[in-house]
């Protein structure tokens, strides 16, 4: 396999069994939310499409609680960095040669049906690559073989009143983050890295991984964060490219939704959105 190039496909916000709730604040947050799927593996969520990535509000129904296998649950907030693969298998047994821990005995497959403007519903299939959960306690990171790409991509879900048009950044609070990037450095080895104030970079094409320390966290964006639940490392922010800061603030005003503008960018705090910190930057 040639060198992994880390480019994020996605990432998860968890909601527990509050995906209704959910979904209409990250409504009135401004994004449009596709309709409700539901996967093969229990769980259920709603996207917010963006140009090459997306957010995924993840949780449950209720009815389907006993299904959801208990390793996919977290406290809510934002527990899911997903990168792009394209051939799972592939790269599945390149994480294995390379020493890097993942779950299970290969690929992960499931699928979920998507309903579309014309009333049909196809299914959308996934393959995915879990690292061993066992290295980040409070969530999760993993690569998403998109077998069926254009059902995720649709036009008509990527016009959002917000003005988002892509994820630029994810911070991640970790008491040591020189130690705690090694895991994307080992399995990116190819990455640039660098040093940042309070901590860590990581460049994934034109978007940020950042580890951060509590004390860079709290100085950056102080009672905006979630608690933390423990002193694991957690992911406390999504940062996020507007066409306009204007039209942001427009629709987070129309949502009755609390922020700050801060240096140029609006900060949406984690009390508003299930716990994860939002950064609204400008293209």
């Amino acid at each position: 396999m040639t060198t992994l190039i880390p480019q994020i496909d996605h990432v998860v916000i968890t909601v527990s069994d509050q995906l209704d709730e959910a979904n209409a604040q990250y409504q009135k947050l401004g994004f449009t939310t596709t309709p409700r799927g539901h996967h093969s593996l229990g769980t259920s969520n709603n996207l917010a499409i963006f140009t090459t990535t997306y957010l995924e509000l993840l949780g449950f129904e209720p009815k389907n609680a006993d299904k959801v296998d208990k390793s996919w649950r977290f406290a809510d907030g934002l527990t899911g960095l997903v990168f792009k693969t394209k051939n799972a298998n592939e790269l599945y047994q390149h994480l294995v040669n390379n020493g890097i821990k993942v779950e299970g005995e290969g690929p992960r497959s499931f699928f979920r049906p998507v309903e579309l403007n014309d009333g049909t519903k196809p299914e959308a299939r996934f393959r995915t690559v879990r690292l061993d959960p066992a290295y980040t306690p409070n969530g999760q990171i993993f690569f998403c073989d998109q077998l069926t790409p254009e059902l995720v991509w649709r036009k008509e879900w990527q016009a959002h009143p917000n003005g988002v048009i892509n994820i630029n950044q994810v911070i991640i609070e970790a008491q040591n983050p020189h130690a705690s990037i090694k895991l994307l450095e080992n399995t990116f080895p190819s990455a640039k890295i660098i040093d940042i104030d309070g901590g860590v970079r990581l460049k994934a094409d034109d978007k940020y991984i950042d580890y951060l320390t509590p004390s860079a966290t709290e100085r950056l964006f102080g009672a905006s964060l979630s608690k933390a639940n423990n002193d694991q490392d957690r992911k406390v922010a999504l940062g996020l490219t507007t066409k306009s800061l204007a039209q942001t603030q427009q629709a987070l005003e129309k949502g009755n939704i609390r922020f700050n503008l801060q240096n140029d960018k609006l900060i949406v705090p984690a009390s508003e959105t299930y716990g994860v910190v939002l950064i609204f930057s400008q293209l």
